[in-house]
């Protein structure tokens, strides 16, 4: 977009207490932002109020605007998207409250890629950070790009498995995309914005205000064609994600958890209102019907895997297989895991596994 039309499209969308909807109703009478900022107060009056009109014919926006073009300057890796943009992301397009800017960081080719949403609890149990990492990093190996809010805890450890995976990773942040909320994700945030892509809708600056969340949920549903669930309160922002999800037309997932488990309730009354049930990778590909060459590779037999060749009819002790392969139970840990989460072999309680055959 050339320099005069991502000015009028920042200096719109930037004015305060303009937000989507007021842009969308805009643009729905004079049709282009050009046309738009070229109307008097009066005439704009007529369709947002007095006080907004002002403001956008004042270049209210005008500090704000010159903020971004710094920002934009200061590394090539810095990217501004208007909803006009050809790459803008088709699912957020679909939304009723699109945002109209957004501020990007990285890699924006991951906005063409097959995505998929994974949140949860800032508070996760030890389960649900591995169930988070393992589960990004395997989606991830099958070329989806996994999306998350960049909070703390299930957010941060799906963000972290879809690094180590051979996808990426795009997250949504609530704040100015040049600030770093929550400060321990500090780390996180550098490693997405050199390996993956930072989003924000957010003015430069921008503090984390409560409000801001909920509208970078709907950013972190609406980019993806699916949304997974891992721990949740009833009461939880992951619930608000997933609904948000559910209303878009996405298709929701849920882990299930102990009954006594309190961050598991929320899973547990999305599946009870038609979220698919997910115990592994596989029931997440047969969900969203990606592509055929998606779904033959996370089916495939890893044929060499020395757990699997061990493995017979019957279920084997997690010991039998450590003395097998002369590994300990922390070695071998993360491996049964991956092979459960692929769908490879069962669980089946009292440190005993079996494989499923195909």
């Amino acid at each position: 977009m050339d320099t005069d039309k991502l000015h009028s499209w920042l200096h719109l969308a930037m004015t305060p207490k303009v937000g989507p909807k007021t842009v969308l109703k805009l643009l729905h009478h004079f049709t282009t932002v050009e046309n738009i900022l070229a109307q008097d107060s009066n005439t704009l009056s007529q369709f947002v109020g007095s006080t907004v009109a002002r403001l956008i014919v004042a270049n209210a926006a005008e500090k704000a605007v010159n903020e971004a073009y710094t920002w934009l300057e200061k590394d090539k890796s810095n990217n501004i998207i208007t909803l006009a943009d050809s790459f803008y992301p088709k699912g957020l397009g679909e939304m009723v409250d699109p945002p109209i800017i957004l501020f990007a960081k990285g890699d924006l080719s991951l906005l063409d890629k097959h995505k998929f949403t994974i949140i949860g609890t800032r508070h996760p149990t030890e389960q649900g950070t591995l169930n988070a990492f393992n589960f990004a990093k395997h989606l991830s190996n099958l070329d989806l790009t996994i999306v998350s809010g960049m909070a703390d805890g299930i957010d941060r450890y799906a963000h972290l498995g879809a690094l180590e995976g051979h996808g990426k990773t795009i997250g949504v942040i609530g704040t100015g995309i040049d600030r770093v909320y929550p400060a321990s994700n500090k780390d996180l945030f550098h490693k997405v914005a050199v390996d993956g892509l930072l989003l924000s809708e957010f003015a430069l600056g921008t503090q984390p205000f409560v409000g801001n969340f909920p509208r970078r949920n709907r950013i972190v549903a609406g980019l993806s064609k699916g949304c997974l669930v891992i721990e949740s309160a009833v009461d939880g922002g992951s619930m608000i994600t997933a609904n948000m999800a559910l209303e878009m037309g996405r298709e929701v997932m849920a882990i299930p958890g102990s009954i006594h488990n309190p961050v598991a309730r929320g899973c547990h009354k999305l599946i009870k209102v038609g979220a698919k049930l997910i115990e592994t990778t596989n029931d997440i590909i047969e969900e969203l019907q990606i592509v055929q060459e998606v779904q033959k590779s996370v089916m495939a037999e890893p044929i060499n895997d020395p757990i699997l060749q061990i493995m017979g009819f019957d279920a084997v002790d997690i010991d039998h297989i450590c003395n097998k392969l002369n590994v300990s139970v922390a070695e071998i840990c993360a491996n049964l895991l991956a092979l459960e989460l692929d769908g490879h072999i069962t669980n089946c309680g009292n440190g005993k596994y079996q494989r499923i055959f195909r």
